[in-house]
């Protein structure tokens, strides 16, 4: 008997691998003896101890049988060798490899690959204008180590509530009270593993397949993708100046079972829904009997005036009103948030648990500690004080390098800007892009996946991991390659 030992891993390990491929080549048949553990020993130049412990293994796993007063057999009940089990085992393989996911899932995997291919990870540049992305300051960091602390201590290592920790509800709960105007109780609130699982789970519950869905145009490609996944169809809702129009929204039948809109800080554009078109959209949800999904994804941040209020606080029947600390704390926290109409809570709650059994309630105990220590309050006017220098270095910046021949939209608020470079011909957007990233700045253009730039060559420039002294060193290279390219 010759042992091909691959050399990976602990010696016994080594062995047991090598005896199961003799198993599975025939050279030790099924219902016979198995070799004794001096010899395997010896054939191994092992100890008899490590070859023991191969022999335990291999009587765990089946392969082995200990038949008493009799010795150590292999399995009879294992399959003969057969000389053409070579090219049945290929054949077989090439079935597995074709098996595919069912229509439904084959409904998702093209939707996550349509979403997913505008935002492929690109390495970072050395002055990254991406958008979406925040990292905390070193404050925070200090305070959510000490606040990780507190649930360690308290042994917080079981599962929580599917609705999330109930402390870390009340903190949502007040302060939506006070600075969005929205009046839920902890029980109207379901914590959720960011925005994307916010959006799944309403597509789960309350579309089915062949339902419309309203969903901004331009808008936000993941979710648009999980409304496709439940099989939704997809009606574009007309963005202009003035965030989503309610003249756009379906009237006929069937009728849209869900509205999805970011009315704060409209995505991408920045526009924000006036009043008038506020209340417009939830006389309309509800003579229509649908569901409007108001993302506030970065409503923390609004350096004009105060917050926006939130559309769940004027119809708070009609809304369903999603935020996430992705943005607000940084996107590795992965907890999101729902405030639900009364009748919905528990069918949200249940659809969590079903999806992971709950958030991490570390995390979660760790979260309402900063809130009830108001640090992060703190942190958000830290914050705040922060993205607006970096806000008006970048409007500064471009307009300086620019002149008139750049057009800003959507600087009031969040995180990312609209630049509308009026001299670049559209066709050459994807060039400056190159160029930039090639002399180590990252620029991303606004017309990807779903979205349209109108005609017009416009970046979606974000100051969310960008320092002040960057801003200006990175629009100076974008107008070095504009012209270089233009």
């Amino acid at each position: 008997m010759v042992l091909n030992l691959d050399g990976h891993g602990p010696r016994y390990a080594q062995i047991t691998r090598a005896l199961v491929a003799l198993i599975q080549r025939g050279a030790i048949a099924p219902g016979s003896r198995a070799p004794s553990t001096r010899d395997l020993a010896e054939t191994a130049g092992c100890s008899r101890n490590v070859a023991l412990l191969a022999y335990e293994q291999l009587l765990i796993e089946g392969y082995f049988v200990a038949r008493p007063r009799a010795g150590t057999f292999v399995s009879s009940e294992l399959p003969q060798a057969d000389p053409t089990v070579g090219a049945r085992a290929d054949a077989d393989a090439r079935r597995s490899a074709s098996v595919r996911p069912a229509r439904e899932g084959r409904r998702l995997v093209r939707a996550a690959t349509w979403a997913m291919a505008p935002v492929r990870h690109t390495p970072p540049c050395a002055i990254d204008f991406i958008y979406g992305l925040t990292e905390p300051d070193d404050r925070l960091v200090r305070q959510f180590r000490r606040a990780f602390a507190r649930p360690l201590d308290e042994r917080a290592f079981s599962y929580g509530p599917a609705a999330g920790d109930l402390d870390l509800r009340r903190e949502i709960a007040k302060r939506l009270r006070t600075a969005r105007g929205i009046s839920r109780t902890a029980e109207e609130i379901v914590l959720t593993s960011g925005t994307q699982q916010a959006l799944d789970l309403t597509a789960r519950l309350l579309v089915s397949p062949g339902d419309r869905v309203v969903v901004e145009a331009p808008g936000y490609a993941a979710a648009v993708a999980a409304f496709r996944a439940a099989g939704a169809v997809i009606v574009p809702g007309r963005i202009d100046a003035h965030g989503l129009d309610p003249e756009s929204l379906p009237h006929d039948r069937p009728v849209a079972r869900v509205v999805y809109v970011t009315p704060s800080h409209q995505f991408p554009t920045g526009a924000v829904m006036t009043a008038a078109r506020r209340y417009a959209l939830i006389a309309w949800a509800r003579r229509r009997g649908a569901v409007i999904f108001e993302d506030d994804y970065d409503g923390e941040f609004r350096y004009a005036g105060r917050p926006i209020p939130a559309l769940a606080s004027l119809g708070p029947d009609a809304v369903i009103y999603c935020g996430t600390l992705a943005k607000s704390l940084f996107p590795a926290c992965r907890v999101g948030y729902l405030a639900l109409p009364a009748p919905l809570a528990d069918a949200f709650a249940r659809a969590k648990w079903i999806s992971d059994l709950g958030n991490s309630r570390l995390i979660e105990r760790a979260l309402a500690r900063l809130f009830a220590t108001r640090e992060y309050d703190r942190h958000i006017r830290r914050a705040q004080r922060r993205y607006r220098a970096r806000r008006d270095a970048l409007v500064g910046a471009l307009e300086r390098h620019f002149g008139g021949n750049v057009a800003i939209d959507g600087s009031s608020a969040g995180l990312h800007l609209s630049a509308h470079l009026l001299a670049v011909p559209p066709r050459r957007l994807t060039d400056i892009v190159a160029g930039c990233r090639a002399r180590g700045v990252g620029v991303y253009p606004l017309a990807r996946g779903n979205q349209r730039s109108r005609g017009r060559a416009t970046l979606l420039m974000g100051y969310g991991l960008v320092d002040v002294d960057q801003i200006e060193r990175g629009v100076r290279v974008l107008a070095e390659v504009c012209q270089t390219v233009g």
